[in-house]
């Protein structure tokens, strides 16, 4: 059988489509699979890429041709010396061997111990809101966030952890500037020049290195692991993980593998909210479905991790702006071990694959009227109908998420938390645009305007305020 061509862009010699991936790659990637169809090719800088955006092509590459299409080599290149050598940044039996010994940190009677934390941190955090005041949602989130994989991977409280959280804020969002400036620039801008996010790159990787490496010798006093405690936390697992061999992680593989599971529960889960509080201020009758949920269900009350059952639609709220606003809304390219093929496609050894859950979220033959924000599409019917990977927002294959359910967990309970005490609306001056970095982002921040549920007594409501307002200025575990 005679294999066919891909479906190529076209564009300017050498340069390719890079203007276009530069200048907004979201709409790029967008358009080249609704113009070109399911697979399509591209180039930048002299080097070819395919964006596959078949939900069959999409379980061809990730899983039953995962062995033949590892993550690229120039990706693993950029995030290795940046996040260290764990989950997200190795292949093979590295991968495996990592996999198998973080995986029972993950096992869900493990992660259901964190649901009680989860909400007292939300409860915590949202206290300190005053009803009228405008906050940064984004802001918020990341900094609640923080101090839940704080908590559960290093079981840190909010106290301990306030400077600390400072200074690992800060080092991530410098790595992932480097990151993004890499993923485009990698290939022509050397190291060594003297660039902003050249001069950042070693101490913002030191910092995070002294103080994993720091709480790991803290733990282990004597150097060995007779003296290590379950503390409940990942860390302690990963430090106590053993395979059938009676072979664990070296405080190296530790320490790499706690900063890839940091960065990856971190930005995910706060974004994936702030474009939620996002979606629910454009669209108040989802807002007032949903809370009316969140009434009938707790009656006020901090939900629970068996309260998630009965909240259904709180998770179509999830599972719906995840559609729109992948938090992942490219997965790092994949590229091909030998000469193969994609359905009848043809594909040569080193040719590096794109998947974009953002372009497979918004075609139309499996979401219709793709850009409308519409929770019911994750009935359980609806959901069921789907084609298994139309919809993927932690991956898929052997490199799924291992923090899927965690994460999902999370942001219910985070969203159910927050959403029966305040109403978030948007700021009439707000300026909102996405920023796809590592996680898709936002570009200017999300200020909101926080209102206090008039029928809950709660702190807020005690210290409204005493400035006027803007406007009167002017588990279910999946």
């Amino acid at each position: 059988m005679i294999s066919k061509q891909i479906p190529d862009a076209g564009g300017l010699p050498w340069v390719g489509q890079m203007p276009q991936m530069t200048q907004d790659p979201l709409q790029f990637l967008l358009g080249l699979a609704r113009t070109h169809g399911p697979i399509a090719r591209f180039t930048m800088f002299g080097k070819s890429f395919v964006l596959v955006s078949d939900s069959e092509y999409v379980r061809e590459v990730l899983v039953t041709k995962a062995n033949l299409f590892p993550k690229s080599s120039r990706d693993l290149a950029i995030m290795g010396p940046l996040l260290g050598y764990g989950l997200l940044t190795t292949n093979g039996a590295q991968h495996k061997k990592l996999r198998k010994l973080a995986q029972p940190a993950f096992h869900a009677k493990r992660i259901t111990t964190y649901a009680d934390a989860m909400t007292k941190l939300a409860t915590s955090l949202t206290d300190e809101w005053r009803n009228g005041e405008t906050r940064d949602i984004n802001v918020e989130m990341l900094q609640l966030t923080m101090y839940i994989v704080s908590k559960t991977l290093f079981d840190t409280d909010r106290s301990a952890m306030s400077g600390m959280a400072d200074q690992i804020g800060h080092a991530i969002h410098q790595l992932q500037e480097v990151a993004d400036f890499d993923f485009t620039w990698y290939d022509l801008v050397p190291q060594w020049l003297p660039l902003r996010v050249n001069r950042q790159r070693q101490p913002a990787r030191h910092m995070l290195d002294q103080i994993i490496e720091g709480m790991i010798a803290e733990r282990r006093p004597d150097g060995s692991n007779a003296h290590v405690e379950d503390r409940g936390d990942l860390l302690s697992m990963l430090m106590l993980a053993e395979d059938e061999n009676g072979e664990r992680l070296t405080d190296d593989e530790v320490r790499d593998e706690a900063i890839n599971l940091f960065v990856a529960g971190h930005e995910t889960t706060s974004n994936a909210l702030t474009w939620t509080w996002y979606l629910l201020s454009q669209h108040p009758h989802v807002a007032d479905k949903l809370r009316a949920e969140l009434d009938t269900v707790l009656a006020g009350r901090t939900p629970t991790l068996h309260d998630l059952a009965n909240l259904p639609y709180t998770q179509q709220v999830i599972k719906e702006s995840m559609r729109l606003y992948p938090p992942a809304w490219v997965l790092n390219g994949r590229q091909a071990a030998e000469d193969c093929t994609i359905g009848d496609y043809e594909i040569k050894q080193g040719q590096v694959i794109f998947i974009a859950p953002y372009v497979m979220h918004r075609l139309a033959h499996h979401f219709p009227n793709p850009d409308e924000f519409q929770p019911e599409r994750f009935t359980p019917a609806m959901e069921e109908a789907l084609p298994r990977y139309a919809y993927m927002p932690f991956g898929g294959g052997p490199r799924v998420c291992i923090g899927n359910s965690f994460a999902m967990m999370e942001a219910q309970l985070l969203l159910a938390t927050i959403a029966q005490r305040f109403e978030l609306q948007l700021d009439p001056a707000a300026r909102v645009a996405t920023q796809p970095m590592i996680t898709l982002t936002t570009k200017y921040g999300l200020p909101m305007q926080i209102r206090a549920r008039q029928h809950m007594t709660d702190p807020a409501e005690q210290r409204a305020d005493p400035r006027p307002s803007v406007d009167e200025a002017e588990l279910v575990l999946a």
